[in-house]
């Protein structure tokens, strides 16, 4: 075979190759063609479920908050969490003594009030923005019923009289946006939604002061009617792993129904979507050296870098405390020395970068 012949099968073959791959994948090459692209080094840390917790929590955040501010970026600002609130917790015994009345549920702001006031200072030391997670980490008149039911599912939240703890619940009940008393899932109806949301923005404003510009579902379970409701409350900006749930199937499996989502992708209502390509959940064995590689993916992408990690990593053992500690304070430091144009930001900045490309280049503008 003649070397011409050769080249041209090869060429043939690439050429068929590139158009399966096209047809394949033709919908990621459009979103990444049309990908918005930073300069900067952008670092953001998006940490879900912040709210009621124990006292010991404060704590924590205390020791958190120091070392975050430790870290400075290119215009001498310090790290920033930005901390997706959860602002309530079901009051389950109660419900037990008095089935009949409305679900009466326990608030951050006037139950939880030295956690609530650690957020407080870790926000006046420029260290922490909180945004919504929701309302609860659960859906909170299904639990209801099950406590009613003794649903051993439930027992402990059901006998505990300030109970916070919704990590320790079963996975499928604390979802947010749908029931998931039972499997599969069913997605609140849109009134539901509304209500929920209505209600959330709304405490969300009197525990700081301020409205949410951007949410994370818990468990990343949503619906276009939830996008809506958010939308009717001028949250432009929804947090996502890259890809939106709308519920799990009879065997507890996740159904996306959204995937492949880029950084600054908008919906039909013009929302943006905020991605996390960094994960530092080293409870969960997802430790800082995977995630600063991560960073250094996202960045040779010319993308900014999202951290996930979750508030667990801070709040069980003082061991588990220490060790994500230590590993956050790694990642900071590799980013603060190997990146003299690094830029930290909190999600709503981010998104607001998206909706105004250039912004976060002005040498004026300290806080992006």
């Amino acid at each position: 075979m003649s070397l011409t012949l050769i080249l041209i099968t090869l060429l043939l073959f690439w050429l068929a190759v590139a158009l399966l791959l096209w047809i394949v994948k033709r919908d990621l090459f459009k979103k990444t063609w049309r990908e918005t692209y930073i300069k900067e080094r952008v670092l953001v840390i998006e940490s879900d479920d912040w709210g009621p917790g124990g006292d010991f929590h404060a704590d924590r955040l205390q020791r958190l908050s120091d070392g975050l501010s430790t870290y400075k970026d290119s215009m001498r600002r310090p790290a920033v969490l930005t901390a997706d609130m959860v602002l309530s917790v079901p009051y389950l015994k109660q419900s037990m003594t008095a089935p009949d009345q409305p679900l009466k549920r326990n608030t951050l702001n006037k139950d939880f009030p030295i956690v609530h006031l650690s957020f407080i200072n870790a926000m006046e030391k420029g260290v922490l923005v909180p945004q919504l997670h929701g309302l609860e980490h659960l859906y909170g008149e299904g639990l209801k019923r099950l406590a009613v039911k003794n649903d051993p599912r439930v027992e402990d939240a059901a006998q505990t009289e300030r109970w916070w703890d919704w990590e320790t619940l079963d996975s499928p009940l604390q979802g947010h946006y749908v029931d998931g008393t039972s499997l599969p899932t069913k997605a609140h109806a849109a009134d539901t939604q509304k209500a929920i949301i209505d209600q959330a923005t709304q405490l969300f404003e009197q525990c700081f002061g301020f409205s949410t510009e951007s949410t994370a579902a818990p468990c990343y379970l949503w619906v276009d009617d939830t996008e809506k409701a958010w939308a009717e409350k001028h949250i432009q900006f929804i947090q996502t792993a890259g890809y939106r749930c709308s519920g799990r199937r009879e065997d507890g499996s996740y159904v996306q129904d959204l995937q492949e989502t880029r950084p600054g992708e908008r919906n039909a209502l013009g929302q943006v979507y905020l991605v996390r390509n960094a994960m530092y959940e080293p409870v969960d064995g997802r430790r800082e050296d995977d995630c600063i590689r991560q960073i250094e993916q996202a960045y040779a992408q010319a993308s900014p870098a999202t951290i996930s990690t979750h508030r667990y990593n801070y709040t069980r053992t003082e061991d588990e405390f220490k060790m994500s500690l230590r590993g956050l304070q790694k990642i900071l430091q590799h980013c603060t020395i190997n990146y003299a144009d690094l830029r930290f930001a909190s999600s709503p900045e981010l998104g607001q970068w998206f909706l105004e490309p250039g912004k976060l280049t002005n040498p004026a503008d300290k806080t992006i």
